[in-house]
């Protein structure tokens, strides 16, 4: 096995592998072997049909699929022996490797491209600044969250037509020249229409059911986020959004808030003894401080990130990247898709590469104990003796649970991590805070974001 490895570029090299047959036979001839313990011929008793005969059915697909293993594996040992520092995956010239003649006892030849890690030191220091928000809150947060609990558990009654409290079920498709597109968004959506951005609710007040509403979403829902809390889909699937769409309300209902009693108490905070309307407000006060300090901390690390990623402008190279989203797209791309598409795929990128190299650099590893210790402040066991076996065995089984369940453990993961990162510049960061009420936040975010 030989390899020529070189750089075509600042970011990218091309690695040229030489398979040899000693590198490749040995598996040939194993997996030939299992295929004759499996095969079942007419005229011969199972597992005893000729080598000659498997070898002449079988020998070609297997010793094509071996090659590329052997290929595929080595060059990941190659970059890690050589200590190259790269991104993504590397890929293979298919175009070439296609037109191979699969002969046993051939040298095969693959070229595979590398994208290289750019070369950045990201720090958390004093010379860094952000701002820290403190978003205040009073009884018309308190008040405005009252009343979407009220509305939520109230009673829902057909209306005539929209206005601004009522709660609308629709069909939202994506459109082109009027038509639905092929392939293109359709889902249910509902929708409070209180809870939208003014200019959003302009669209549906004086609506009835079956009518429609078209739109171009990148003018009339420039936002990505509000996109994201309009229609219910992630941040992702909202900044790819473009064009045109079409609402059609299939039904409009008023809402007649529920009685403020212990029905209603019960309803919301099943696991809460409330007893009156003073002990509900006090839990919406604390709800209502919780979600504001996460807005500010989600606001500090998005600054974080915007700031590191504008200090660290390194490039990525971009033929490769187009070609490596083409080839992982579960559909096939138009050039204008992947030109739309690929600035919010470098940028996620970059951040990727910038969070790496922190976790790195300041080990900020999350490992199994730490998964284990946050799990047991969440089930309210911290002052508890890890050891005890009771606690132990309530860790382990909700461990055990969501280790199962590949997404979750992400998520959880990828948030300790975030948090993580966001102490890291808090600490070692100059913090200048700011103090504002919630509509005031709310107004800055946009304007930042």
């Amino acid at each position: 096995m030989n390899f020529e490895f070189e750089k075509n570029g600042e970011l990218i090299a091309t690695l040229k592998t030489h398979i040899e047959p000693a590198d490749y036979q040995p598996k040939v001839e194993e997996k030939l072997r299992e295929y004759r313990r499996k095969a079942s011929m007419p005229g011969f008793r199972p597992g005893k049909v000729p080598f000659g005969v498997i070898k002449k059915m079988y020998g070609n697909s297997v010793l094509a699929d071996e090659v590329l293993h052997v290929a595929s594996e080595a060059v990941y040992k190659y970059l890690d022996d050589n200590k190259v520092n790269f991104i993504l995956s590397p890929m293979m010239d298919e175009e070439a490797a296609r037109l191979t003649e699969w002969n046993e006892g051939n040298t095969f030849t693959f070229n595979f491209d590398v994208a290289l890690e750019p070369e950045f030191e990201p720090t958390a220091d004093k010379s860094l600044t952000f701002t820290k928000f403190e978003i205040i809150h009073d009884e018309t947060d308190v008040e405005k969250y009252l009343g979407e609990i009220r509305e939520r558990y109230g009673k829902f009654e057909k209306a005539e037509s929209v206005d601004e409290k009522c709660f609308v079920s629709a069909q939202l498709i994506q459109t082109e020249n009027g038509e639905k597109k092929e392939d293109g968004l359709d889902k249910f959506i509902h929708l409070r229409i209180n809870t939208l951005p003014e200019h959003a609710q302009k669209f549906f007040i004086g609506k009835k059911a079956e009518d429609f509403i078209d739109f171009d979403v990148e003018k009339d829902f420039p936002n990505a986020d509000e996109r994201t809390e309009i229609f219910n889909i992630n941040i992702d699937d909202a900044r790819a959004m473009k064009g045109t769409y079409r609402i059609t309300l299939q039904s409009v209902l008023s809402i007649t808030p529920a009685e403020l009693n212990e029905q209603l108490y019960a309803q919301v905070f099943p696991e809460r003894q409330i007893e009156n309307e003073d002990q509900l407000r006090e839990i919406i006060r604390n709800d209502v401080k919780g979600t504001y300090e996460k807005e500010a901390r989600k606001q500090f690390y998005f600054d974080v990130q915007k700031e590191l990623k504008t200090k660290y402008d390194f490039t990525l190279p971009e033929e490769f990247l187009k070609k490596f989203i083409r080839t992982r797209s579960e559909k096939e791309l138009s050039e204008e898709d992947l030109e739309k598409g690929l600035p919010f795929y470098i940028d996620e990128l970059k951040w990727q590469l910038i969070e790496n190299k922190l976790i790195k650099k300041y080990n900020l590893l999350i490992t199994r104990e730490d998964i284990r210790q946050h799990l047991k402040e969440l089930l309210g066991l911290a002052d508890m003796d890890e050891n005890d076996p009771d606690v132990k065995n309530k860790i382990d089984q909700v461990y055990d649970i969501i280790s199962k369940e590949k997404e979750r453990f992400s998520n959880l993961v990828n948030n300790m991590t975030d948090e993580r990162i966001i102490k890291l510049f808090e600490d070692n960061c100059t913090i200048e805070a700011k103090t504002m009420n919630w509509k005031d936040f709310l107004n800055l975010v946009n304007e930042k974001n």
